[in-house]
Parts: structure tokens; sequence; C-alpha cells
């Protein structure tokens, strides 16, 4: 069943509302963060190998650990594969190359389960885990979604995409659809058929419905095709790989939709329009429903990728360096 819930006479109607982010807070342990996880009473740090668990309403670190390697309470960490944490649950879910390790809000480890195969960022549902991976047929790469069950064993694949990356010397797609996946109440939030579409599913794969969004499309021009070469050329984490990547391939514009990711009741959809250092958001209730159009400030540490940065329950975390000032802020945003 396709429901398409959002057309553009809505959008001429629709009421818009401008968000501004607050700084929250100063943290002075940090010196590059990678990922940003959020629950009721904490908030979550990864940098590197080590995690920080933070106070949300004092703002104070509590624990810091981790350490790089393979071993108990060790992870390890790959270009592209960052160390990060599913505050979701009850527990504290650290998700590293090659395991998946479990430990309190307190940061008291509990246990880890090693994964038999490649999975890259499994994400928990329920009492299995989706992921995605990496497969070849016909000479062609794909990029797949999968279910697994609770040791990382792949139970099914439920979608795939051509890889942005096929061979050396072919070039690299620098702007693609979203390829984006969450488990979430139950239900699965995956592409759609175009740029401009997400389908949500069952857990037994079922379409519940669609969310289609009916925009123009945003024309990339040639300064920002030249930022991000100049990035991917100079940037550490990407200067050794450029030779192997290139060339950068773009298209002529924008996806609709840049990102997309559920949290309580509300699934939030990100497209590519920006103003005065916002973003354009839509928002939806779990049944598709449109709910409100509105502009989020997020800052962003390439032309592509924004600092840090997490969704829980109404309200936008990011934690932003103060170039000026070189320190690390904690910023927070009302989006309800």
């Amino acid at each position: 069943m396709k429901k398409i819930i959002f057309v553009l006479i809505l959008l001429l109607l629709v009421f818009s509302m401008a968000i501004h982010g607050e700084k929250a807070a100063v943290l002075t342990e940090i010196m590059k963060p990678v990922t940003l996880s959020v629950d009721d009473t904490q908030f979550y740090v990864t940098e590197g190998a080590s995690i920080y668990i933070y106070s949300l309403k004092e703002f104070k670190m509590l624990k810091k650990f981790g350490r790089e390697g393979q071993g108990p309470q060790e992870f390890q960490i790959l270009p592209y594969l960052p160390l990060a944490i599913d505050a979701s649950t009850d527990k504290l879910i650290a998700i590293s190359f090659g395991k998946i390790s479990y430990f309190t809000k307190k940061g008291e480890f509990i246990k880890e389960v090693r994964s038999s195969g490649l999975v890259f960022y499994p994400q928990p549902f329920g009492d299995q885990f989706l992921g995605m991976s990496v497969t070849a047929q016909d000479g062609v790469r794909y990029r797949t979604v999968n279910i697994y069950d609770s040791k990382l064993t792949k139970l099914k694949e439920i979608y795939r995409e051509k890889d942005v990356f096929q061979a050396p010397g072919r070039g690299t797609k620098a702007i693609n659809k979203a390829f984006i996946f969450q488990g979430h109440d139950n239900k699965i939030l995956l592409p759609g058929k175009d740029d401009a579409t997400i389908d949500v599913f069952d857990r037994d794969m079922k379409k519940l419905f669609s969310i289609h969004l009916d925009q123009k499309k945003i024309k990339i021009d040639q300064k920002f095709k030249d930022q991000v070469i100049h990035h991917a050329k100079t940037s550490p984490e990407t200067k050794d790989l450029y030779p192997v990547l290139k060339p950068l391939i773009f298209p002529d514009y924008f996806p609709v939709i840049a990102a997309f990711f559920a949290d309580a009741d509300m699934i939030y959809v990100m497209t590519y329009k920006k103003e005065n250092s916002s973003n354009e958001f839509f928002t939806y209730d779990m049944t598709g429903k449109f709910k409100k159009h509105l502009m989020v400030p997020i800052q962003y540490e390439t032309p592509v990728k924004p600092y840090p940065i997490t969704i829980h329950k109404g309200k936008l975390y990011q934690i932003v360096e103060n170039e000026e000032e070189e320190e690390w802020e904690f910023h927070m945003s009302e989006i309800k």
C-alpha cells in the first residue's frame, strides 16, 4: 500500500518556523568528537576509541572509558568506520568494527558479540539488528541493508543499491541518493524508489506507507564541487584514498532528501535547502501524517558533513567547534 502524504500544494500552505540553536556548555575534555548520542539524562560522545559519558542536566563528564584493540572492552577503529554509540535502550551499545559491546548506562561492561562476517553500522531492532554489507553480482558492487539475528548472523536482505564506488579509475559518486536505514517502533525506514521518497515497512517487510517530497531540486554549482574536491584532496581522512576514488562524479542537482531519521513518535526528513545556516526539515508522525515544515540550525564540518549531531524527543543536539576559542561547544535546539 502506497500513501503519498506530501504534495506541492501542501508545501505552499504549511506553517514554517525558524529555530535558534543555543550553546549549552563547553566540553573541555574533548579534542576531536566523532559521534553523539543522547538519552533522557545523559549524552555520550565518541572520540577515537574512547567513550565519554556526560550529565545532560549539569553537562559534567561522568566517565571516560575505552581504548583501541581487539580484546574485551577494546574497540577496533578503521577509516570511515568510527566507534558509535546507541543509547536508545536501557543499555549502552558500543558499535565498532567486527563487534558490538554492551555496557550499563554508567559505563560498566556487560558482554560483547562478535560478527562472523562484515557487518557495517549495525543498529538494534528488538532482539535483532539492521546492518549494511557490500556484495557483488555480475561485476557490479552493491550496498545492501540486511536483518541480522542477535549474534549478527545474516537472516535476510531487505534493500540494495549500486555502490557509489565500483573500481579504481571509474570514479566515485560524491553526491548520491541518501543511503539510510533505521528500525524504530517496530517499523523499518528505507530509501524509496527515488531520491524524494522514503518507504516504511513493518517487521515482516510489508509496506505500510511512503513519504514523498514533491519539491524542485537544487542545482549543484561549481563552487560546491570545488569545495568538495579540495576537501577530499587535503583532508587527513581522505587524501590518501583520493587517488583511488577520483574522479569525483557530481549529478546536476542535489537529491531532494538529504537525510531522514525517526525518534519517539516522529519522522524527521531533511533536505538540501539551506537558509541562514539552517537546514529545511519536514516532520511526520509514525503513520506518515505530515506535521510541520521548519528550519533548523545545523553547522557543518565539511561542505557535506555536519558536526556530530543527533535528535532526541523533539530536540536537536550538536557538538560544534568554536575555532576562535579552540573549544568544542554542546548545542541544543527545540524542534517540536
